[in-house]
């Protein structure tokens, strides 16, 4: 049943910025929107929300003129409008700032800001000194601090973001799109995004505020729409809502906040990791079935410990002692043939091949377990990456689709079916819920805790410090590449910062945007 509150009566009397009446889309066969209706205002944040696959996507992508909708109609300002490109979108004051960043790096911030739209002399010449003019006052009335002359590849990642967000408000946008803007940034940077978001809403703007981050809804939007397997399930003022409510939206159930973790294996260590070498240097003991989460700041050497039990670093000195037998890690294929897992803190980059199907994606690692005489017995490997990637729930028109294609959370479960089909005897998560929704997570959680009571011994990696504390048996905190602290679990969180972590503004958290 559709939810819409709210909306009170002055609201309903004024003519809406944005409207979509029925809007479906239809890609062949697959159902991607189906009759979603949503009134959006001047001057509001409207957060959009939902699982991951529910339609976010494609719904922004049609409200920028990506796509045209198979049925419905959307509104500008109360009259029709059917944009044939995202120029004509862009024309109409429809903006969009997406969380894959499009901006050339080779470039200067004002031949972004301008691209394609360059001023010229009266001879038809670029004039570079009226762009870098126009876009230091772009850049002063919004307080972005950018020089316009500066190279944009010698920027962090946030700050080209906001380079994207300049270029946004360069087109004159009435309504500006921000697709999960703050999947890379730190906890200042995010702040500094919000503060940005909330003058572009004081000067009458209408901002869609992509994410699946509930702490984001409630801090920053005024109203937020949840879309559902691609239906809106509600529309509802944030005041009005509590957590509790907003998940059952997005998931349709109830999401566990505490995880019962099942009993380690009683005995004696069933592996121990020493690990030397530039930056990290140490011993670390797991039992069967046990969770250990590693803690820390970045840079201090969470990721590069992982890396080099998984053989990706060949300057490390890493040997593994599993069931008493002694095995030397020098490259990733000693770490796999000792049934050592590693799942990436960035999945696009190092751990998915965009281009392949599902299937391939998932079963890269065990091709020789479905390979006699040199071929591949693809019926055998179809079906066991079938039965795994059901187990996960995952979402896709079928093992035959580009993975590029999948929701953030679908990525991350073929790269967790993948695992699985290596029949891990270690398995290292770094940042397993990185990007992915509330429901996905807790499908994750699902999976890690079944590994356990399986009695495979897992190293957590995560920022989130509610995450290591609900799941972890253990808690190793880490600084300059070795454990300072171990604590039991059911610990607080601020003995786990006060054992070497720290507080930032938007509380307990472990999370920077630069690599550990």
């Amino acid at each position: 049943m559709e939810a819409e509150v709210g909306v009170g009566a002055a609201e309903r009397g004024r003519v809406p910025l944005f409207e979509a009446r029925g809007i479906g889309k239809h890609f062949g066969a697959v159902v991607s929107l189906d009759g979603v209706d949503l009134v959006a205002h001047a001057g509001e944040v409207h957060a959009v929300t939902g699982a991951n696959g529910a339609g976010k996507s494609t719904f922004m992508n049609l409200v920028a003129g990506v796509y045209a909708p198979s049925a419905g109609e959307l509104l500008l300002d109360g009259l029709p409008v059917r944009f044939a490109s995202p120029r004509a979108a862009r024309n109409a004051g429809v903006s969009v700032v997406y969380q894959e960043l499009t901006v050339l790096p080779e470039l200067t911030v004002a031949e972004n800001v301008f691209l394609a739209r360059e001023p010229r002399t009266r001879l038809g010449g670029l004039d570079r000194r009226a762009m870098n003019a126009a876009t230091t006052r772009l850049l002063d009335e919004f307080g972005l601090a950018l020089d316009p002359r500066g190279r944009v590849g010698d920027l962090n990642v946030a700050t080209q973001q906001l380079v994207e967000v300049a270029r946004a408000l360069s087109l004159s946008a009435r309504l500006l799109i921000l697709d999960e803007p703050t999947a890379v940034l730190s906890p200042a940077e995010r702040d500094d995004l919000f503060r940005i978001v909330l003058a572009l809403k004081a000067k009458g703007l209408l901002v869609f505020f992509v994410t699946h981050r509930l702490d984001e809804v409630f801090e920053l939007a005024d109203r937020v729409t949840v879309l559902r397997n691609g239906r809106k399930v509600a529309t509802a003022a944030v005041g009005e809502l509590d957590r509790g409510a907003l998940v059952r939206h997005m998931v349709g159930h109830d999401v566990a906040e505490r995880a019962a973790l099942p009993e380690p294996d009683p005995g004696a260590p069933l592996l121990r990791i020493e690990h030397r070498g530039a930056g990290t240097r140490g011993v670390v003991h797991l039992r069967g079935g046990e969770i250990v989460g590693l803690a820390g700041l970045v840079g201090s050497g969470r990721t590069r410990l992982a890396r080099r039990i998984a053989g990706l670093d060949p300057a490390a000195d890493v040997e593994v002692e599993l069931d008493g037998r002694c095995i030397a890690i020098r490259a990733p294929a000693d770490a796999v043939g000792a049934g050592i897992v590693y799942l990436t803190e960035d999945r696009k980059r190092d751990g998915l091949f965009g281009a392949l199907p599902v299937l391939h994606n998932a079963t890269a690692a065990t091709l020789a377990r479905f390979t006699r005489a040199g071929f591949v017995d693809g019926a055998a490997e179809r079906r066991s990456a079938a039965e795994v990637l059901d187990r996960l729930g995952l979402v896709a028109r079928s093992l035959d689709a580009p993975v590029r294609e999948l929701s953030g959370g679908n990525q991350q479960k073929v790269m967790f079916g993948r695992a699985l089909l290596g029949r891990p005897r270690l398995l290292i998560c770094d940042e397993p819920t990185r990007g992915v929704d509330v429901g996905a997570r807790d499908e994750i959680y699902r999976t890690l805790l079944d590994l356990a009571a399986a009695g495979v011994p897992i190293i957590l990696i995560s920022s989130e410090l509610k995450e290591l504390l609900m799941l972890s048996h253990r808690l190793l905190v880490m600084r300059d590449g070795e454990v300072v602290a171990e604590l039991p679990g059911g610990v607080g969180e601020q003995q786990v910062l006060m054992a070497g972590a720290a507080v930032h503004s938007d509380g307990p958290s472990l999370r920077h945007a630069a690599r550990a």
